[in-house]
């Protein structure tokens, strides 16, 4: 059926296809500000040319700027301009749209990726970047999605999502994906920037922005945000069934209230560069019966940064040395109502230092290599493990509260070589050590292959490994889970080959068949053995196939665009399809531009049913269709002003993520309905 409706969509592009010149601009990294043109149209060519080009670059597939059509990896770039168009509240909202990327609300309050049919709570096979710098500061309990869900993206320039092992690369973490969020430079600033939204569930976001360049040798950008909301208040469906013969405790509500801000700060002189980002976010009650959720007590405190010290060293026209130093921190005190007298309060504190140097040297304009070694620290200590009638009258149950180190190191060594103009080979490997459990190898290897002009093809296998958390490790750091200290890493095999073709000016298409073999998965163990509850054990082969496509219009119809992702995908374990996992999902997004100032934007989500956890009675979680509407006025007021309003679910769908069952909840958290949000950014 997609494939019909992609014939379909061709055969009404071609008809309306123009036979205006699309000016592509030069593959940039950055840009300067654009020269005015003698007449709208001509500058609205020139800005389109940049934003085509923009999209077109990826670094995080190989740590070096690549077209990417030329890259081994399967990669999406989502642009500055991109986000505006889909009215984008935060980070989540953009990766919905990127083929193989589901989000989830998970019991915990945050939400979890899943990433081609793999799907944890934590969401820690996915490693999370913010220019560059990983951002998996959570020891206890891995994975970024605490205080980067809901990240805001008016400071963002651009996402490069790298689907696929990335541990040859990136080491730990880069299991299934590797996300870096680009933010906003000073030249891309180039003064005052300010933003503000409004929308439904009493949802505010603010945010100031400035930069400047001083002279060549000298920049500053300075970025704040805050976002603040009362959450969805939708009732838990109910259902008339018990789990293992325990009654319901539905119909109760999902509630999550959410306050954050964050300041992140780039500044240079000469060939230095520092940069961080200090995050602090607060969180109530997310689940619960009505007495839970309108007491206050529950409180949900994280406080998060990274702080970089960078250089880049030109050594010769051929070889550049990158050094740095950074010291990341992470931070949870939380106090949780489990019943109308009864409170649990977890804390612990996690910190990471170290550095990296990393060169790349071109051996000459067709090959090029990039090495490095990097070294960290991790420490946890100040854990909290209580529990008592109220927040004021709370006892230890800890045993101990050792501090907890690990030490690691890795080295890794890339080739990217075209031997041809048409083809590009990628071989790289890395080895990392830890003190705790060992070693591990992450090899990777590929071609890409244009077999005759825009058509090509792509191949690539590559491992990747995701470290035991320590609250995996340790007996003392979690006795309610009895960590288990002999842990292995979780392993990941995977290969990938595909098609990308431009088969009319305009219109690219690409397929991309997925095979990965888990094991050692990190896991809870029934029953459990007298000394652990967890353990590797089990295994997960998935597979599957991403199609996507996307047209943009030519002539008079310059910056609109129809673009169409479909998934099919399976994984498996014990012969059984996993759980809480869609068999298909299906982005449709259309952008209508009117003129150089106005443009509209639907988007449709199609998502198909789930199964239940082995031993889970409930019926399958129904799957969905949801609508999207959005419209975006930019340039305004002398080119100052910016506007946007969209409506999300716009025909009221009641749809539901799944709610575990060992919760003792009949029935799902239900979605929002029909939400309204609005948003004006100035310029000054």
């Amino acid at each position: 059926m997609l494939w019909i409706l992609l014939i379909q969509l061709w055969a009404v592009v071609s008809m309306i296809k123009r036979s205006y010149t699309l000016l592509i601009g030069a593959l940039a990294l950055s840009s300067s500000a654009f020269a005015f043109a003698s007449t709208a149209d001509e500058e609205l060519e020139k800005e389109l040319a940049y934003l085509a080009a923009e999209r077109q670059v990826v670094i995080t597939a190989s740590k070096m700027a690549e077209h990417v059509d030329k890259t081994v990896a399967t990669t999406t770039t989502i642009t500055q301009a991109d986000i505006q168009q889909i009215g984008a509240r935060n980070l989540l909202d953009v990766l919905r749209l990127v083929p193989g990327i589901g989000i989830t609300q998970t019991h915990l309050g945050i939400r979890k990726i899943e990433v081609r049919g793999v799907s944890t709570v934590l969401s820690e096979k996915v490693q999370m970047m913010l220019n560059g710098h990983p951002l998996d500061h959570n020891l206890q309990n891995a994975g970024s999605t605490w205080v980067y869900d809901d990240l805001p993206v008016d400071t963002i320039k651009r996402v490069e999502v790298v689907r696929g092992p990335g541990s040859a690369l990136y080491g730990a973490n880069s299991f299934l994906a590797v996300i870096n969020i680009i933010t906003q430079s000073a030249k891309d600033l180039n003064g005052l920037h300010t933003s503000a939204g409004w929308g439904s569930f009493d949802t505010q976001q603010y945010r100031a922005s400035w930069g400047k360049q001083f002279d060549n040798s000298a920049e500053a950008a300075l970025h704040f945000n805050f976002t603040d909301t009362n959450g969805i208040n939708s009732p838990i469906r109910a259902d008339s069934q018990s789990i293992n013969g325990l009654p319901s405790n539905a119909p109760g509500n999902s509630q999550l209230t959410e306050g954050r801000y964050d300041l992140e700060w780039n500044l240079g002189y000469k060939d230095f560069k520092l940069d961080g980002r200090f995050i602090n976010k607060k969180t109530g009650a997310f689940f619960g019966q009505a007495a839970v959720l309108s007491d206050n007590r529950t409180q949900q405190n994280y406080n998060d940064y990274f702080l970089r010290l960078s250089k880049d060293w030109k050594i010769q026209d051929k070889l550049t040395i990158n050094t740095q130093l950074f010291h990341d921190f992470f931070s949870i005190d939380n106090i949780w109502q489990l019943a109308p007298t009864q409170f649990s309060r977890q804390g612990f504190q996690n910190t990471r230092t170290g550095g990296e140097i990393q060169a790349s040297y071109h051996i000459n304009d067709a090959q090029a290599l990039i090495g490095g070694f990097s070294y960290a620290k991790e420490q946890q200590g100040d854990l909290i493990d209580e529990l008592g009638i109220d927040p004021q009258h709370l006892m230890p149950t800890l045993p101990s509260t050792t501090e907890r180190t690990r030490k690691h190191w890795g080295v890794y060594l890339e080739d990217v070589w075209d031997p041809l103009t048409n083809l590009r080979l990628t071989v790289g490997a890395r080895y990392d050590r830890y003190n705790d459990f060992g070693g591990t190898f992450n090899p990777r290897m590929g071609f890409n292959w244009e077999v005759i002009k825009n058509y090509s093809l792509k191949f690539s296998y590559g491992t990747a490994y995701r470290a035991p958390a320590f609250g995996e490790l340790s007996l003392a750091n979690n006795p309610a889970l009895l960590g288990n200290p002999t842990l292995k890493p979780e392993e990941v095999k995977t290969f990938e080959t595909g098609i990308i073709t431009h088969p009319i000016k305009g219109l690219t298409a690409q397929a991309t068949y997925y095979h990965s073999a888990i094991n050692q998965i990190i896991s809870r163990i029934t029953p459990c053995p007298v000394l652990s509850c967890i353990g590797n054990s089990g295994s997960v082969v998935a597979e599957g196939v991403e199609l996507e496509t996307r047209y943009d219009f030519d002539g008079k119809l310059q910056g609109s665009y129809l673009s169409v992702n479909h998934v099919l995908q399976r994984s498996i374990q014990l012969n059984q399809q996993l759980a809480d996992v869609p068999r298909h999902r299906t982005n449709l997004t259309v952008n209508w531009a009117f003129d150089n100032t106005w443009s509209s934007f639907a988007h449709v989500l199609l998502k198909g049913d789930t199964l239940r956890a082995t031993g889970d009675a409930r019926g399958n979680v129904p799957g969905y269709g949801v609508v999207d509407l959005g419209l975006l006025g930019k340039n305004l007021f002398a080119k100052k002003v910016d506007v946007g309003f969209n409506i999300y679910n716009l025909l009221d769908k009641r749809y539901y993520d799944p709610a575990p069952a060992r919760l003792n909840f009949v029935g799902d958290y239900q979605m929002p309905g029909i939400a309204f949000f609005g948003h004006v950014s100035l310029r000054f």
